[in-house]
């Protein structure tokens, strides 16, 4: 009988280790945060108290042991603002709530409190939604899973609350919204109201205990739990944390603290803050930002991932938050964005995430960094904290192991770890090299991907196509030459999954082209709407990533999928294959499913361990509408999932019938037809199999149902999405059907969320891994569009669950540039191929490096974005 693949149980997820809060750590690499690093020390506790660090202490007898030999040790992760571990986030029913409290719905007993320790993150604040200007009042809590809601809060914490700026308080995209206010000139508004209704409060509880002193009859005003909780925050009891986008509504609210006097722990998202930096250090006021949300909606628009670097240099604390709601987080590499982006140095980037969201927080005092006397929140590490090429191995709480890693997949043998980061220069900027029609790159290191490395070596480029690829290379006489020596040049990488030039920002619709009505939509091209001037494009090719698929997603049959160059005076410039492959949202492709009777199990990942029983299908996670209470927002993405899911059914083999009557339709049309169908017509060429059809899907069993399609029609398919791949793995490998997996590797809301409650934590990471040793062909997607400039390092990530740097670099590349059907232009330096590449001074899956030169069709192109247009402009301020 085969086994069940790896499970995540509660019992499965307690540490075998149990400290009582004494323990010895021991042979680290010790980051203090506060006090350098520590080469192989040792970390004495007692009492849940960092009582002695150094290199040289010994182990007291009988006391638990963790040994940290080849190990990384840092603080453990502060993080500024999350909505784990509660049972509702948002009271919306009026402007303002604040006489409700967070803790009033705690659950400690949440697997998101747990999925935050797993990420090495211990403290944090649990705030309510960013629904209204004045919400719940939040918490500051350790993350003890498991534990009683009063073991929760730190006790000597000030007490906060929840306060929220922007689009999500004016319901301005709410038509029928009646509440006040519905702008931004209302909010102020509503404070200014508000605090002078809390200092009258105030004043008649004032008059009212004078009058006591002399008449002990008197009668006391009516107690007010709404006004008393402003009372208290205008006599900085309460701390002030501030959901907050925009730079003006930002400043209107430091100016409302400094003239009512209350005390703002931190400007909470605050992405346009770098562009009143000297405000904000002068005023004294901390910004707990994204990293690099930049396009979700309108307001976020100006987000840039120098914001961190710019408020740092202007003297303002500044701490990264993930907003966390589910699944693991890689808060961490967001910290490490900033040495690329801004050139923070290794300690200034941990501080972000450490030592800075402790001070907003008011519990530097206990946590954020490694000190005698502090509380031992430490993360025992495999690899250095801010690489990609880590993981955390044990988190403790108070000396207490609260995760202790479990390699369900048995991968880390074959991980890839680095305990110390490369050396790195940031550069701002490069010059581009002057215009030629050929070039010589020499001296670089060239990663060709579907040959050896080259050290030393040279590429002429000439016309838009490479002419020789080499250690000895003749040198046109009319070659712009380009001196890359000590640098690595590696193909262009590839997102093969995007809507890319489809659509600028979310939640207003004249930004996007990416969803048609209709359910069968297959004559759609999608490089007819790309615009070439999106702000998107600089910015993703600016990290290496040079061509991407980008496809329409609405209806069950979508449209065809296009091929772009992400350079190019226009859209038709951009194209590398104008028809690419057709786009389909396969029906039940995520869905919450019951199989009911008994469940045959067999062997279809590939690795001789069989598949768990598929009983339970969760659905695809929903777009959030970031906390803001829309309840209408939610409604219409569940429909929109109906929508491009189609009928559910039973009645046919692969579980599609919408889909297949399409497909029934076009082979009956291909035979005999009386009248041009421009649908049909362009139905033709996958019916005949001479293209791909992209599938997204995510379950299992359904990727068995495309299988099942797919030899019924003899067509070529791709699955795209894959979260459940590695279940059936040998079905795909026996077929020859490729994956375009959606790299695991985000940090905000919901994460790396798993498909099924019982799924190991870490399968969004291990999936490479596992569809590589059970011999599928894969690459990689970000599925979306603001995101696919971080495609290296999320796939980057995956090198710690057991997927080779190398095997990342081909996904990104070669087995990309084959499953889009475009590898006889891109995907590996050779001659003949396009001058498509990039040339870094480092790791390119590593923040760590600059990427420092970028060619399309042969000529280098000029590395500003947006981003650095606003960097520049605002730098200047500083």
């Amino acid at each position: 009988m085969a086994q069940k693949a790896p499970v995540e149980t509660n019992a499965l997820r307690k540490p075998s280790l149990v400290t009582h809060g004494d323990v010895f750590i021991k042979d680290a690499r010790i980051l203090t945060a506060t006090h350098g690093t520590i080469e192989k020390g040792c970390i004495l506790v007692r009492g849940g108290k960092i009582v002695a660090i150094g290199p040289n202490l010994k182990a007291p007898a009988g006391i638990a042991v963790i040994d940290a030999t080849g190990k990384v040790v840092s603080p453990a992760i502060v993080d500024a603002h999350i909505h784990r571990g509660i049972d509702s986030t948002n009271e919306g029913s009026d402007a303002i709530t604040a006489e409700c409290r967070i803790i009033d719905v705690l659950n400690p007993d949440s697997k998101t409190i747990w999925q935050a320790v797993a990420s090495g993150e211990t403290s944090g604040m649990v705030l309510h939604g960013s629904a209204n200007p004045v919400g719940a009042q939040s918490l500051v809590v350790k993350l003890k899973y498991g534990k009683s809601v009063n073991d929760l809060p730190i006790k000597d914490a000030p007490r906060m609350i929840k306060f929220a700026l922007g689009e999500n308080v004016t319901r301005s995209g709410q038509q029928n919204s009646a509440r006040f206010p519905h702008t931004r000139l209302g909010v102020e508004a509503v404070y200014r109201r508000a605090f002078t209704q809390a200092q009258e409060y105030m004043k008649k509880w004032k008059d009212y205990e004078a009058k006591k002193a002399s008449d002990p009859k008197a009668v006391p005003p009516q107690r007010d739990l709404r006004l008393e909780t402003l009372s208290d925050i205008l006599k900085r009891k309460i701390w002030v944390q501030c959901h907050s986008y925009r730079a003006d509504e930002i400043l209107m609210m430091v100016r409302l603290s400094q003239e009512f006097g209350y005390k703002i722990g931190a400007m909470q998202h605050a992405l346009e803050s770098y562009k009143i930096a000297p405000e904000m250090a002068k005023a004294g006021v901390g910004a707990s930002i994204f990293a690099d949300e930049w396009a979700g909606k309108l307001e976020l628009y100006d987000c840039i991932p120098y914001a961190a670097s710019i408020l740092h240099k202007a003297g303002a604390n500044v701490s990264i938050n993930t907003d966390g709601v589910s699944g693991t987080t890689a808060i961490n590499i967001d910290a490490a964005k900033t040495m690329r982006y801004g050139g923070l140095t290794e300690q200034e980037a941990l501080d972000l995430i450490t030592i800075n969201p402790a001070r907003e927080l008011g519990i530097a005092h206990r946590t954020g960094s490694i000190e005698i006397g502090k509380d031992a929140d430490l993360v025992v590490w495999d690899g250095h904290p801010l690489s990609v090429y880590s993981h955390v191995d044990t988190t403790l709480i108070e000396g207490e192991v609260y995760f202790q890693r479990r390699d369900a997949f048995g991968l880390d043998a074959k991980s890839t770890f680095k305990t110390k980061l490369d050396p790195f220069t940031y550069m701002a900027n490069e010059e581009v090299p002057k215009k030629s029609d050929t070039y010589a790159i020499m001296g670089a290191t060239i990663h060709t991907v579907s040959g050896p490395v080259i050290k030393n070596g040279t590429v002429v480029v000439s016309n838009g196509v490479i002419k020789a690829v080499g250690a000895k290379v003749a040198i046109p006489a009319n070659a712009v030459k380009v001196d890359a020596h000590g640098m690595n040049l590696y193909p262009g990488f590839v997102d093969a999954g995007t809507t890319l030039g489809l659509i600028e920002f979310g939640q207003v619709g004249q930004a996007s082209d990416e969803r048609e009505l209709g359910a069968n939509q297959p004559d759609l091209v999608a490089v007819t709407a790309v615009q070439a001037q999106s702000e998107h494009l600089p910015s993703t090719r600016n990290q290496g990533i040079l061509t991407a698929l980008t496809a329409p997603r609405g209806g069950s049959v979508s449209g065809q999928a296009s091929v772009i160059n992400l350079a190019g005076w226009t859209s038709e410039l951009m194209g590398l294959k104008r028809k690419a492959g057709l786009s389909i949202n396969w029906p039940g492709g995520g869905g919450f499913n019951f199989d009911g009777g008994e469940q045959i199990e067999d062997d279809d990942d590939g690795d001789g361990a069989g598949t768990a029983t598929e009983r339970w299908e969760r659905a695809n996670r929903a777009d959030t509408d970031d906390m803001g209470g829309n309840p209408q927002r939610g409604q219409r993405n569940r429909q929109g999932a109906g929508a491009a899911g189609g009928a559910q059914a039973t009645t046919t083999s692969s579980g599609a019938p919408d889909v297949e009557l399409v497909f029934d339709r076009a082979i009956k049309y291909g035979k005999q037809h009386d009248a041009i169908d421009l649908e049909m017509e362009a139905m033709q060429p996958y019916v005949k199999g001479q293209l791909p059809i992209f599938i997204h899907t995510n379950a299992a069993a359904s990727i068995r149902g495309v299988v099942a399609f797919a030899k019924k029609y003899k067509v070529k398919v791709v699955i795209e999405g894959g979260s459940e791949a590695w279940r059936v793995a040998k079905l795909l490998a026996d077929n020859k059907i490729p994956v375009v997996l959606t790299a695991a590797g985000k940090s905000t809301l919901t994460a790396n969320t798993t498909v099924n409650d019982w799924d190991p934590y870490d399968t969004p990471y291990a999936v490479p891994a596992l569809l590589k040793r059970a011999g599928v062909q894969f690459c990689f997607q970000s599925d979306g569009y603001a995101d696919s400039m971080n495609l290296p390092q999320r796939v980057g990530e995956s090198c710690a669950y057991g997927l080779s740097p190398d095997d990342a670099i081909k996904a990104l590349t070669q087995s990309a540039a084959e499953i889009l059907g475009v590898s006889d232009k891109i995907g590996s330096i050779a001659p003949g191929k396009l001058g498509n590449f990039l040339i870094c001074d480092g790791d390119p899956l590593e923040l760590t490096s600059n990427i420092r030169y970028i060619f399309v069709n042969g000529q280098p192109v000029e590395m500003k974005s947006k981003f650095t247009r606003l960097r520049d402009q605002y730098m200047k301020r500083l």
